[in-house]
């Protein structure tokens, strides 16, 4: 007789049972303790790398959003969320590097929560491995802490598609109306939801094409590839059956109810705000009814105009545009893209039929990878937060069918198995937290890293010498801060109030964020005699390198007239490329130092 084999202890719901809800499984506390994880990483250090160029560019125009009221729709800053949202965290928590970057940091935190909307679509396991994805993952972990639309783009899309998914499975219009919402908040972001809109259209007709080829069977033909519901009401619609007429008339006021709910949010994101200037704005027209028609032309229809006028930037050559995107996907999401082919293919061709979700996110996925490439007007690695995220859907598959391998073997009591599963996940977990610590902790403002893009300051001890000179202009009366050079002067330096700048602004980026942050005072010259005599406590110069041979002003000019200033290197880019110099030097008065030494 065989020996009786004692079963190990496993754990079940029924242990939750008398602690938690009913409603809450192991799998809600799994994703619930995977997002809180994902909230610390994306905002433990939070603002301690200097801000990027993009970065500074688009907060020192929200600051002063925040201050003028002015705002109108301009592509190149993108969508008015974060101008809307951002001029009132500036106004609750003041502005930094900090808490311009919380919003996006919160959004892309709050992503694993999205896997909880496919609970009925995907196993437990699975599940938790999507939210694990999100959580993990160094691409969508590094732009998670940068003030770019790309990450709170991709959370409210994969909310909306989770909402929809729900609805379709529980027929409950809360969540259609959540999906409507989500997907609304998308097109108020930025310019590429429409690219969503168009990956999801394709991922969807191939789904269709999945119907015809499984259920063409017996004389159903086409109509097969239609849900059995779907077809019973088309045929009680053909002998017009007044209870179906009934139906479809609610149908198309909840139609019409979602179509309004887009259209709301729409008109309060875009429509135009001028509190301190003349011309149309929205909290205008509370007491000037009369300006209602035009700023609901102006939020839609004009909106959409120069929306779709997005039309990306083929002019220049794919293939290193892909090449680069391929590379941003090996660094920052291997592992992912290995289990994403895994998962869709054991997905495929085993068990009865492919899941939609799975196939949809391997579809929408890859559509992404090669078409981004297309669109992308300078080569950066947060265009592939757009791939990362669909393809963590047939990723999860992968990754959860490693874990149920280990599972199974411990049930079974194949310690092969079980070792084998554990040494795997524990390889996969140390490359990815590995990488992603490299990417957005020890390395995140390294030229090196595959994931900063160049207009990042490589200076990563520069945040003393910020704090400092926001403390100076915040302590100084009058003039704070002096620009010298040609390429930093400014005729008019109120030019700068809304977007676009005048001239002499934008080279002046990231410092430009960091003053205005301080209420700095700001003036510039192009006159190096302007510096003989009385001067503001910072002075700030391009140097003169050996890239450039522009004669526009540089520290050499004025290092004569710098005595009882002390010197610091500063850089605005990662590195010097041609005339964009990234070196500056920034003289600060009141050091013992000569002015010709480097901090």
């Amino acid at each position: 007789m065989a020996p009786k084999i004692e079963s190990r202890p496993t754990f079940s719901a029924a242990a939750l049972r008398g602690v938690l809800p009913a409603s809450v499984t192991r799998t809600h506390l799994a994703v619930g303790g995977i997002t809180v994880f994902a909230l610390f990483v994306r905002l433990v250090a939070l603002g301690a790398r200097v801000a990027h160029q993009d970065e500074a560019r688009v907060a020192y125009w929200m600051l002063r959003y925040s201050e003028n009221g002015v705002w109108f729709y301009r592509r190149f800053v993108h969508g008015p969320f974060f101008f809307h949202v951002n001029s009132v965290v500036f106004a609750v928590l003041g502005a930094s590097d900090f808490t311009m970057r919380l919003v996006v940091a919160l959004m892309g935190g709050s992503l694993p929560l999205a896997a909880l909307l496919f609970r009925e679509r995907l196993r437990p396991s699975e599940t938790v491995a999507l939210a694990a994805l999100f959580a993990a993952n160094p691409v969508l972990l590094y732009y998670s802490r940068f003030l770019r639309n790309d990450v709170p783009l991709a959370t409210v899309m994969v909310f909306a598609f989770g909402f929809f998914v729900r609805f379709a499975d529980t027929r409950r219009l809360r969540y259609l109306f959540a999906g409507v919402g989500s997907f609304a908040l998308g097109f108020t972001m930025k310019e590429n939801a429409l690219l969503y809109l168009a990956c999801w259209v394709g991922a969807a007709a191939l789904l269709y094409d999945h119907r015809l080829f499984l259920r063409r069977v017996g004389n159903q033909g086409v109509a097969a590839a239609f849900p059995p519901r779907a077809r019973a009401g088309f045929r009680r619609l053909w002998y017009r059956d007044a209870s179906v007429v009934a139906e479809n008339l609610g149908r198309v006021g909840i139609a019409l109810l979602a179509v309004l709910e887009f259209l709301v949010i729409i008109v309060f994101f875009y429509a135009p705000r001028s509190q301190t200037r003349p011309g149309p704005g929205l909290w205008k027209s509370f007491t000037h009814p009369g300006m209602i028609p035009e700023i609901l032309f102006t939020a839609t229809v004009g909106t959409w105009r120069k929306f779709v006028g997005w039309t990306g930037h083929t002019e220049h050559s794919y293939l290193p545009y892909f090449t680069h995107s391929a590379r941003t996907l090996e660094i920052g999401a291997v592992v992912l893209c290995a289990f994403a082919v895994v998962g869709f293919l054991v997905d495929r061709y085993s068990g009865d039929r492919p899941n939609d979700v799975v196939a949809f996110g391997f579809y929408w996925g890859v559509a992404s990878v090669l078409g981004y490439p297309l669109v992308m007007d300078i080569k950066a690695g947060w265009a592939m937060v757009h791939a990362v995220v669909p393809l963590a859907f047939p990723a999860a598959v992968g990754l959860a069918l490693m874990f149920r391998w280990g599972w199974e073997g411990y049930e079974r009591r194949d310690d092969v198995s079980v070792v084998a599963a554990v040494v795997l996940l524990l390889l996969i977990s140390a490359q990815v937290g590995a990488t992603a610590y490299d990417t957005s902790f020890r390395n995140s403002q390294s030229p090196d890293n595959q994931l900063v893009q160049y207009a990042q300051s490589s200076s990563e001890d520069a945040k003393p010498l910020l704090r400092d000179l926001q403390r100076i202009a915040r302590a100084n009366e009058g003039t704070d801060v002096l620009f010298y050079g040609g390429e930093f002067y400014s005729p008019n330096e109120s030019a700068h109030d809304v977007p676009p700048a005048g001239a002499g602004w934008m080279a002046r980026l990231p410092l430009a964020w960091y003053f205005e942050a301080a209420g700095a005072t700001v003036t510039s010259t192009d006159e190096s005699f302007d510096l003989s005599g009385e001067k503001p406590p910072i002075v700030v110069a391009l140097n003169n390198v050996s890239t450039c041979a522009s004669e526009d002003g540089t520290a050499e000019d004025v290092d004569r007239y710098m005595d009882g200033y002390r010197r610091h290197e500063f850089q605005r880019f990662g590195f010097n490329s041609g005339c964009h110099v990234s070196e500056m030097t920034v003289y600060v008065a009141g050091s013992e130092r000569p002015a010709n030494s480097t901090a």
